[in-house]
């Protein structure tokens, strides 16, 4: 007996002294393991939206900011009579009420209820006085341009992840770090206490600032808005840029959404079509044929061309003039926009040098610009070329480009001969404050002499004067240049050239008392109903926008001043 007991007394020893060595290992050697597997029992942790970072104007003015709002949670274990709460946060928040009851049927301890609600919203559930109901702060993003620039900006989802525009583009420097709040559950599982953000998770997201001018795509959307409603057409665009750095300073699309509202019955009106529509030119191509010969040799200002009296037969084709023209030296071909002309003067060129043409000025490949989803140019292999196609191509149809290419080259073609890559971005600064890169003026390459370029200016003069095409783009302060544009589409059902269905379009710029080009525009309008002519269409819209852009600019007149002489004519200062 003394034996059995002694025995039991040394295997509790034993026992005792293992669970004490155990103890000791547990406390002492490894309690972060200990603690660690407590806090995964007890915490949990709730995401919340990133505080992203801003998006600002050319002069710091805001276009995209996020603000605290509030968002409504619930721990349905401890909502009482959970169809009664449903009923009622459903009618104060405008959910649907079964979506609402399911969500407090849940097991959880955490649920969302509405995430982001209005203030209204707020005050509607805190009179509720509802037990389980909890309210978190999460960022929001504004837009107070509204749809000026949706379709540029883009939007970000419920969890502040961009998802188109340049929210997208910049996604990865505008996000911020993951927030998230902790919060301690009792044994039983109920939130206990529920800790604020560490004080390190700040506004941390950079910051772009931007080369658009608010102001001046406010104009550009308003008018352009206008003119697509005063013409029932479909859509537009129009883009304003600096022809010597390629800074854009304003790019506006119609239809355009409001991205403030985030419920979007179509997504229509969120595509940037200044830089992701391809479509075909037209007669805006023209002075890119003419300016490129005039480089190398093969075209000459002065040469005249017989335009056969508006109708012309070739390859079996017959290629129109809007009005019967004669003989036109090669300025005229371009002030007029006569089709025959401009196929006559093409017709010795060959298709691969009119492809190495239009690959020189950038129509082959995509701008650079800063935002997702440009395409390249779409043209085909001049291998696949016919005698027609390149005379078609030679008065630009046949060939698709997009808004942002045309400008691009435009710019090239007036700036002195150099292509630039354009951008919406000025520099980049972190949450601090702090400059972390800077976007400046780029040299793609040279496309012309500064010869060929002062030439082409001048001719592109004419266009705005009186008998032009584009007289209805002149302004009395400035001196306006460029070149109209009145494209066919196709006509999907037959495959060929639609008889009612156009692209009405004018690019140009204009000249300050510099003497040098300060603004250039291209305004687009898509199938207009009422008259289709790029001088009805477009030319008014870009004289309105011109006119109130470079006032807001504060640019200075190109005045003409009287001469002393008898009549005499004026000289530009």
């Amino acid at each position: 007996m003394g034996k059995r007991v002694k025995g039991v007394r040394i295997f509790f020893m034993m026992f005792l002294a293992l669970l004490g060595a155990r103890a000791l290992y547990i406390q002492v050697v490894t309690p972060d393991r200990i603690l660690t597997l407590a806090h995964k029992k007890f915490d949990y942790n709730i995401k919340l939206s990133a505080y992203r970072g801003g998006m600002y104007d050319k002069s710091g003015q805001p276009l995209a900011i996020s603000l605290d709002v509030k968002s409504i949670a619930a721990n349905p274990r401890i909502v009482e009579n959970p169809r009664a709460a449903a009923a009622k946060l459903a009618r104060a928040l405008n959910l649907s009420e079964p979506s609402v009851r399911r969500r407090l049927a849940s097991t959880r301890y955490f649920t969302w209820i509405k995430r982001q609600v209005s203030p209204d919203e707020l005050a509607a559930v805190q009179a509720l006085n509802i037990k389980g109901i909890g309210f978190y702060n999460e960022a929001k993003r504004f837009y107070p341009e509204s749809e000026a620039l949706g379709n540029v900006l883009g939007i970000v989802g419920i969890d502040g992840q961009g998802l188109e525009g340049l929210e997208l583009m910049f996604d990865s420097l505008l996000k911020g770090k993951p927030r998230q709040i902790e919060v301690r559950k009792d044994g039983m599982g109920r939130i206990i206490y529920a800790r604020g953000l560490p004080p390190d998770e700040a506004k941390d997201g950079y910051t772009l600032c931007l080369t658009l001018d608010r102001r001046l795509q406010y104009i550009a959307y308003s008018e352009l808005a206008e003119t697509i409603r005063g013409h029932n057409a479909g859509s537009g665009f129009a883009i304003i840029t600096n022809p010597v750095t390629g800074e854009i300073l304003a790019m506006v699309s119609y239809p355009s959404f409001n991205p403030n509202i985030g419920v979007y019955k179509t997504m229509e009106g969120h595509r940037n079509r200044a830089v992701v529509d391809l479509f075909e030119p037209g007669s805006v191509m023209k002075p890119i044929w003419i300016s490129w010969g005039i480089e190398k040799g093969r075209i000459r200002p002065n040469q005249t061309v017989f335009c056969e009296n508006g109708k012309f037969s070739y390859h079996r084709k017959v290629i129109h003039d809007h009005e019967k023209y004669g003989w036109l030296p090669v300025t005229d071909v371009i002030k007029y926009s006569s089709n025959i002309g401009m196929v006559k003067i093409m017709d010795p060129v060959k298709a691969d040098d009119m492809y190495s043409c239009l690959d020189l000025f950038g129509f082959t490949s995509q701008t650079g610009v800063q935002f997702p989803g440009e395409p390249d140019g779409f043209i085909r292999q001049p291998r696949r070329w016919t005698t027609v196609d390149k005379a078609t191509v030679a008065y630009g149809q046949g060939f698709a480009v997009t808004g942002i290419q045309l400008l691009t080259a435009f710019n090239a073609m007036i700036n002195g001969g150099m292509l630039l890559k354009p951008y919406l971005v000025d520099h980049i600064t972190d949450a601090k404050g702090r400059d972390i890169e800077y976007f400046r003026p780029t040299i793609i390459r040279k496309v012309v002499s500064p010869q060929t370029s002062d030439q082409i200016l001048t001719i592109l003069k004419t266009v705005a004067i009186k008998g032009g095409t584009g007289e209805g783009a002149s302004m009395s302060a400035f001196q306006v240049f460029g070149k109209t544009g009145t494209a066919q589409k196709i006509d999907p059902l037959t495959g060929t050239y639609s008889k009612k269905d156009y692209v009405s379009s004018f690019i140009g710029g204009i000249i300050d008392a510099s003497g040098k080009p300060r603004l250039t525009m291209i305004v687009c309008i898509n199938e207009p109903q009422l008259s289709y002519y790029a001088s009805v269409v477009a030319c008014p819209a870009f004289k309105n926008i011109m006119q109130k852009s470079s006032s807001i600019m504060d640019l200075s007149p190109n005045i003409t001043v009287a001469s002393k002489e008898p009549g005499a004519q004026g000289e530009g200062i």
